[in-house]
C-alpha cells in the first residue's frame, strides 16, 4: 500500500467549505503517481522516453464524508488485479482518526506513446507496485451504457489549461466540468467515470444531459456525438437551512 498525506486547501472548496468532488479525483489521482514516482516509473521520466504508460479508463468513487477546510487527510492506494492490458487499482480517502472519507475502484490500461494504442505490460511495468487484496466494496463494470433521451446543455472548446503533460484533457478536468452541470445543492454520494476518447487542444466538447433511476449522466462528446467521457453521480438534493 501506497499513502500520502494531504490538508483541505482554499482553493478546493465549495461554498460550504467542502472539498470539491473533483478534487477528490484529483488527490486519488496525485496519490497514484505519487506512487509511481517513488518506485522509479516516473510520468515525466516516461514521457521524455516516448515509453509505454499507465492510463486512467474507469472510476467508481464512492463518498461518505467530503473533508472541510483545513482538515488533514490520507490517500491510500495499491494495485489488486492484472488482466491483459488492465490494471485495478483501489484507493481510500481517511481522516488521521481512521474515519473512512471515500473509497474507489479504479481500472488503468498500458499503452504504447508512440502509436498511442494499448499493449500488455510486461512484469517489470507493474511488479515494483506490488499486488494487494482488494477493498470491501460493490464492484461495478467499468463500461457505463450512454442513455437515451440525452438533452443538450451547452459546449466549451479545450485550452490550455485544460491539458496535462499527455497532451490532451486531464481526468480530473472532465468531472469538474461535468459536475458544473449538477443541480446546486446536489451532494454526490458515489460517482462512476468512463473515458473513451482523449479531448485535445482545440476540440470541442459538447454536454448532454439525462436522469434516471440510476443517476445524473452527463455525457462529453465530441462534434459527431462519440463520447469523450460519461459521467454518473448519484446523490441528492440538500435541503437549504
Amino acid at each position: 500500500m501506497y499513502q500520502y498525506r494531504d490538508r483541505v486547501s482554499y482553493s478546493r472548496i465549495d461554498t460550504e467549505g467542502k472539498l470539491k468532488v473533483y478534487a477528490i479525483v484529483n488527490a486519488m489521482q496525485d496519490c497514484s503517481l505519487f506512487h509511481s514516482e517513488d518506485v522509479g516509473l516516473s510520468c515525466m521520466d516516461l514521457k521524455k522516453e516516448n515509453a509505454h504508460a499507465w492510463l486512467v479508463n474507469s472510476w467508481n468513487i464512492v463518498i461518505k464524508r467530503r473533508p472541510t477546510m483545513g482538515e488533514v487527510f490520507e490517500v491510500s492506494t495499491w494495485p489488486y488485479k492484472m488482466r491483459g492490458v488492465f490494471g485495478m487499482r483501489n484507493f481510500v480517502m481517511k481522516t488521521e482518526e481512521g474515519e473512512t472519507l471515500a473509497y474507489a475502484d479504479s481500472n488503468w490500461f498500458f499503452f504504447d506513446q508512440k502509436s498511442g494504442t494499448p499493449v500488455k505490460p510486461e512484469p517489470k511495468d507493474y511488479e515494483s507496485y506490488g499486488l494487494e487484496e482488494p477493498y470491501p466494496m460493490e464492484y461495478k463494470s467499468r463500461k457505463i451504457k450512454v442513455p437515451e433521451n440525452l438533452e443538450y446543455l451547452d459546449s466549451v472548446t479545450v485550452c490550455e489549461n485544460h491539458m496535462d503533460t499527455n497532451s490532451h484533457m486531464n481526468n480530473g478536468e472532465y468531472v469538474r466540468l461535468a459536475a458544473n452541470h449538477l443541480p446546486f445543492g446536489f451532494e454526490v454520494e458515489e460517482l462512476r467515470v468512463e473515458y473513451r476518447l482523449a479531448a485535445k487542444l482545440g476540440d470541442e466538447i459538447q454536454f448532454y444531459q439525462c436522469e434516471n433511476e440510476e443517476g445524473i449522466f452527463v455525457v462529453m462528446t465530441d462534434t459527431q456525438k462519440n463520447p469523450y467521457a460519461i459521467t454518473c453521480f448519484q446523490g441528492r438534493i440538500k435541503e437549504r437551512e
